[in-house]
């Protein structure tokens, strides 16, 4: 990435080639190519640096760390799928941290394993169908619980939408499902509230009932026990 912002990184993939037509030209070539270098040197590991620092141009150092680094990561890639597979959203995960744990597995394994460069109808249809297995591994990994009717709904859709719009839907699902939630605690809490003031009220209202008859409070006549009887 720093050297593509220097427009550099021609220096190791060959295509800016050494300049010798002109002693000038190839002094600033020189130039420019030992810069390129010592970005390369200063960004590896300090143990590869013996065997490096001597190549004579930056496409030599590239090509070194290429033969020894470049090579399929078959373990890797077989660890990646297996997350992936296996992923489940934990109840205390939220759905922004789950897709960031998601989305960083997929990017992972597409650096791994990279789609052939082709511009025909076949390559585009070959990256709309990975990219509906990225869906469904997402959709799958979700929690059912919470989120099975907008699951249900990209699902069937005829077209699979990408993974960022469905991790969209999902995430307004997931604002709908809290509203509503809060929603129901506030109805609860306002019965309960309402059911305890209820109570308190009654029994403010029979502390003030008197009985005619022994003269006491919190019964009346009617009710008396000296009048009716006590219990058994």
């Amino acid at each position: 990435m720093a050297l593509r912002a220097k427009t550099k990184l021609g220096f190791i993939d060959g295509s800016i080639k050494r300049s010798t037509s002109h002693k000038v030209d190839y002094l600033n070539w020189e130039k420019a190519d030992s810069m390129v270098m010592a970005c390369i040197i200063n960004s590896a590991n300090p143990n590869l640096h013996g065997s490096i620092s001597r190549a004579a141009t930056a496409r030599d150092v590239w090509l070194d760390l290429e033969e020894r680094f470049a090579q399929t990561n078959a373990p890797r890639i077989h660890q990646l799928w297996c997350s992936l597979c296996l992923m489940e959203q934990e109840p205390y995960t939220s759905v922004i941290e789950f897709y960031t744990k998601f989305k960083t597995l997929i990017d992972e394994l597409n650096e791994q394993q990279p789609l052939p460069e082709c511009t025909c109808r076949a390559s585009k249809e070959l990256s709309q169908r990975e990219e509906d297995h990225r869906v469904h591994l997402f959709l799958g990994s979700l929690d059912n619980e919470r989120f099975a009717h907008v699951k249900a709904t990209i699902i069937n859709t005829d077209t699979l939408p990408s993974l960022r719009r469905t991790f969209n839907f999902i995430l307004r699902e997931k604002t709908r499902f809290t509203a509503e939630k809060e929603r129901n605690n506030k109805v609860e809490s306002g019965s309960a509230f309402y059911s305890f003031r209820t109570s308190k009220q009654k029994g403010r209202d029979g502390s003030k009932l008197k009985c005619d008859h022994c003269g006491k409070v919190g019964h009346t006549k009617s009710k008396c026990f000296e009048l009716v009887g006590y219990p058994c």
